[in-house]
């Protein structure tokens, strides 16, 4: 850090205040805003339409600090993995999925996360610091740049490394920006069920989409590999997503990790769909990506089994997608992202 002040992680009205006492007119202001939000300018040189001698004041006082490409590494499948890098030392992984003329951005909110499901990676690797507003919607804008031109619509999804409702603080910040360029009904936040979080997200005035990590129909169950279970019991958790304000045509998505043995019979599925019978919801079945070095007894079942459980809550009415992750190759799968090599 320089010095000066950043003014990635800052949204427009924000930007207008902080500079205006370096501009002669309001629609300045107004312009550097739109600038770094709207066109994700990465320097004030970019910015033709503000004279030179503003462009060069703006430069010695503020900066356009994002996080640092370290590495990008592409799957067969087309989607990119990053390793960023930010000031003080600390490594992320994200993840951008493109599919036609739509991509779709996994941000991470934490370096690491301490909620410890024994299925995720990220989780065994361990806690780390929270993300700041600028990081999170720095992810966002190198991903962005990297892009072809083809690409007309973005969806973001707070499914990287983290636990975004332990975060809250800084993700407030961030979707306030975020929401500046795609729309709420574009963003996906996840949760493996951080009850306060929940309810913050509640409480916002005008909210994104909200996912739930759930895994298992039963508490004991849930537990033994959900450790945060025990501190938030399914049982409240429900309690909390039945109350949850949905805008019309909004549902809770349901993320359901098949893990072979323990959670994928027909009975589960008829028990997950009794679980959340009521709640307008539909429900991603993931087929676990395997990692034999954090969870080596873990196994993903057989494509039939994943079927059938799929068809078992398709048959009790519910909205159902089976989601083979992207990047598996280049362990950039869900559940699969850590930072994977020393920073500096």
């Amino acid at each position: 850090m320089d010095g000066r002040t950043n003014l990635v992680g800052r949204n427009s009205v924000e930007i207008t205040e902080l500079i205006a006492p370096h501009v002669d007119r309001d629609f300045r202001g107004r312009q550097v805003a739109q600038w770094i939000v709207d066109r994700n300018a990465s320097s004030f040189g970019v910015m033709t339409n503000l004279p030179l001698a503003l462009r060069r004041d703006l430069d010695t006082h503020f900066s356009l600090e994002e996080p640092e490409v370290l590495q990008v590494v592409e799957s067969s499948d087309g989607s990119c993995k990053y390793l960023l890098g930010f000031s003080d030392g600390v490594g992320i992984e994200s993840v951008s999925m493109r599919e036609g003329a739509k991509a779709t951005f996994c941000l991470s909110s934490q370096a690491g996360c301490a909620v410890g499901c024994t299925f995720c990676v990220t989780g065994a690797v361990g806690a780390g610091r929270n993300l700041r507003p600028e990081e999170i919607v720095g992810q966002y804008r190198v991903m962005l740049r990297r892009l072809d031109t083809e690409v007309e619509r973005v969806n973001i999804v707070f499914m990287g490394m983290g636990e975004p409702l332990l975060n809250t603080g800084n993700l407030g910040p961030a979707l306030t920006v975020l929401s500046e360029r795609v729309s709420l009904k574009r963003i996906t936040v996840s949760t493996a069920g951080v009850l306060p979080g929940v309810r913050w997200l509640a409480g916002l005035e005008k909210r994104p989409k909200l996912a739930v990590s759930l895994n298992a129909p039963d508490q004991e169950r849930r537990t033994k590999i959900m450790p945060i279970a025990r501190r938030y019991p399914l049982v409240d958790l429900m309690k909390a997503l039945r109350e949850f304000p949905l805008e019309r045509g909004r549902r809770i998505t349901f993320e359901y990790v098949l893990i072979d043995g323990f959670n994928d019979a027909e009975k589960d599925a008829r028990l997950t769909a009794r679980l959340i019978r009521g709640i307008p919801a539909k429900v991603n079945v993931i087929p676990l990506n395997e990692d034999r070095e954090h969870f080596p007894d873990l196994r993903r079942p057989a494509a039939a089994v994943v079927d059938r459980f799929a068809a078992g809550l398709r048959d009790a009415g519910l909205t159902v997608t089976v989601r083979w992750s992207k990047g598996e190759d280049v362990a950039a799968a869900c559940g699969q992202l850590r930072q994977r090599q020393p920073i500096r």
